[in-house]
């Protein structure tokens, strides 16, 4: 059996460190936020001195201007059901009360053409007027 040969480079400290110093560490800083970098940002954020008393204010003042225009929508939209609801109320007695008018027609026009009250041609003239 054959034995493997085995890489005659090793790998050494001396290596390592010109790889690391050459090739890993520029990549990394391509990639990630350096010390620097991120002591120039840590510092912006600290200047910003946000006012959060300004922006809470500001937010109550939305919420209430929002509740009351919710609160004057839906006062509106009752308004509106309320009416809504009395007209189809009164189309509903209208339509029973011209339906039993009709009812008593037909009834009174049925009598008075049995007993000979109203004549043909007024019979006629009543059944164009299309009322039953």
């Amino acid at each position: 059996m054959k034995k493997k040969e085995t890489n005659p480079k090793l790998l050494s400290l001396e290596v390592l460190a010109k790889y690391n110093k050459e090739i890993l560490l520029p990549e990394m800083e391509k990639r990630f936020v350096t010390k620097k970098e991120f002591s120039v940002v840590k510092t912006d954020i600290a200047g910003l001195n946000i006012d959060t008393g300004d922006i809470k204010r500001d937010v109550k003042d939305l919420k209430t201007a929002f509740y009351d225009f919710k609160n004057e929508d839906l006062t509106n939209q009752d308004v509106m059901l309320k009416k809504l609801d009395i007209l189809l109320t009164e189309k509903t007695v209208g339509e029973y009360q011209e339906k039993k008018a009709k009812k008593l027609w037909t009834v009174i026009i049925k009598a008075l053409k049995e007993h000979r009250i109203l004549s043909p041609k007024d019979l006629q003239t009543i059944a164009q007027l299309e009322i039953f």
